[in-house]
């Protein structure tokens, strides 16, 4: 009869060697340095670096018999101490799972995968969890959707911003439905709600713009480099962004009255990092710094309060509240007779 293949998987971390150099030590059939060294195939001195960590941290009783040449535990009972996860750990590693998925559709997921995965794999067996998280699936995460990044595109823009170098782009616009080549200055690539965005400076307008990556159809590095531009600071973008669009240009204040019943639902939402509310006897009022530049300023800021009807007034500034009016005048018009 065949005697099992008692060898122990392809390691992937010294962890893992630790973990594997414990069981053996645990069944009494540890070998010595070099026997450990062949077995694991790692150097002899990693194996004096795990031994060492077993002893001096992990308290391990191990002793060396010359004559075996083995090592072997003087104390029978000592066993590898688990990693008790408390709700807070297990939790934190729920966001650092979660995080992952912020580079669905980017070349960096699958590597961010295998890097965690590496770390679940280590953990296993390892770790202490209450049931109730594991078999009543109490904690789970709904990720949304994230529109794909090509790799090409993604490997051209970050070495671009990286060795500040200009590239030619084919961009196609949402709002014109075409195609058009840029040369762009590459200066930062942000995530904002799950996808991907660049900002550099667009030669043809001589100003940071805005460009989402997956409308990115080519990108081709030039042989022309740039000084970054000094004002441009991607804390402030963050600082001023309002959902996925962010400017920091043509700073006007937007002020908002929403009543109910829109108000009772968005009473403790944060729609922007600066945003101030107050109370009033009716709803609240919100406001925050918005671009009013571009060619179609508050574009994205006036769908978001379309959204809310007739529940809310624009107060300023006054050129958005003339946009909204004109707005809800067209979206009268298409109404059917009877409903006018």
């Amino acid at each position: 009869m065949k005697k099992p293949d008692r060898r122990p998987p392809p390691c992937r971390s010294q962890y893992t060697h630790l973990v594997t150099i414990a069981e053996w030590l645990r069944e009494n059939r540890c070998p010595g340095r070099n026997g450990i060294a062949e077995k694991l195939e790692i150097s002899t001195r990693t194996v004096s670096r795990i031994m060492d960590t077993l002893r001096d941290r992990m308290g391990a009783p191990v002793a060396y018999d010359r004559v075996k040449d083995r090592y072997y535990l003087t104390e029978s009972s000592w066993f590898l101490p688990q990693v008790a996860l408390t709700e807070g750990d297990l939790f934190a590693l729920l966001i650092a799972r979660q995080s992952v998925a912020q580079y669905r559709g980017t070349p960096v997921e699958k590597t961010l995968e295998r890097i965690f995965d590496k770390i679940a794999g280590d953990l296993k067996d390892h770790i202490s969890i209450h049931n109730d998280y594991t078999n009543r699936g109490i904690l789970s995460f709904a990720p949304s959707p994230v529109l794909p990044v090509r790799p090409e595109i993604w490997n051209v823009l970050l070495n671009a911003a990286r060795k500040q170098q200009t590239v030619q782009i084919a961009y196609h616009s949402l709002r014109s439905s075409k195609t058009d080549k840029r040369l762009v200055d590459p200066h930062h690539i942000l995530n904002m709600q799950g996808d991907w965005y660049l900002f550099a400076r667009d030669h043809r307008h001589n100003g940071i713009r805005q460009f989402q990556l997956h409308r990115i159809r080519a990108a081709r590095p030039r042989n022309q480099y740039f000084e970054p531009d000094p004002g441009f600071d991607p804390e402030k973008i963050i600082q001023s962004s309002f959902g996925s669009f962010a400017d920091c240009a043509d700073l006007v204040t937007l002020r908002l009255h929403i009543r109910p019943p829109i108000s009772d639902l968005l009473a403790d939402r944060t729609f922007h990092p600066q945003q101030t509310v107050q109370k009033r006897k009716t709803g609240f009022e919100i406001s925050f710094p918005v671009s009013a530049a571009g060619d179609k300023p508050f574009f994205h800021v006036l769908q978001w309060i379309l959204s809310m009807g007739r529940h809310v007034t624009v107060l300023e500034p006054e050129a958005l509240i003339q946009i909204h009016a004109r707005e809800l005048q067209a979206a009268a018009s298409q109404l059917p007779p009877a409903e006018k």
